[in-house]
């Protein structure tokens, strides 16, 4: 089994430029941060050899990723290509880069270390679950005590309120995807 630690990238994909930020969660898949966006991604191994199946924000997508060069790596998305550049922003030595290449390219199922990492004003999750509905978006003025989500755990639905006033900054789940206990939900300012 390989693990992928939380940590910060330069991607390039198709030549554009984003900052990637990847963090493991307890039930093995993680959150990618990309260009300021939350993504909940979890990781199945593929009917084919080559590919896997990628579960982003609760929607499938196929993937298939061969390596082309020194941390470059065609990506092809339900069948459209990409070119991807990934460098990771801390330095590494030559081998914590081989061991990235070898984490990206190898097939099977790969589970992230469960690193959680604390989230300023973070509403986070009690308990282990499933999203099944979301009861605020972005921008949202809420206060103490309001419902903000609903978590299916152990086929009883669980109200998650509001512990204070606050403007909804960010929503790190949708409907439908998997959370885990300390699991950042969404972001009050």
């Amino acid at each position: 089994m390989v693990f992928l630690s939380a940590r910060d990238y330069s991607v390039r994909v198709s030549g554009k430029h984003y900052k990637l930020r990847v963090e493991g969660k307890p039930d093995g898949s993680f959150h990618a941060l990309i260009g300021g966006r939350m993504h909940s991604v979890r990781v199945i191994e593929g009917s084919k050899g080559d590919g896997m199946v990628l579960i982003v924000n609760g929607h499938k997508y196929e993937v298939k990723i061969k390596e082309i060069g020194p941390q470059v790596f065609e990506v092809e998305v339900e069948g459209k290509p990409f070119r991807v550049e990934l460098e990771p922003l801390l330095k590494s030595s030559s081998w914590e880069a081989n061991k990235i290449r070898r984490e990206l390219t190898q097939p099977g199922i790969r589970r992230p270390r469960s690193v959680i990492k604390p989230v300023g004003g973070a509403i986070l999750s009690p308990m282990p679950g499933k999203v099944i509905s979301l009861k605020v978006r972005v921008g949202d003025e809420v206060r103490k005590g309001d419902v903000l989500l609903i978590i299916e755990a152990m086929k009883m639905e669980n109200e998650i309120r509001a512990p204070r006033d606050g403007v909804v900054r960010e929503i790190m789940v949708s409907e439908g995807s998997s959370v885990s206990t300390g699991q950042p939900l969404l972001v009050l300012d």
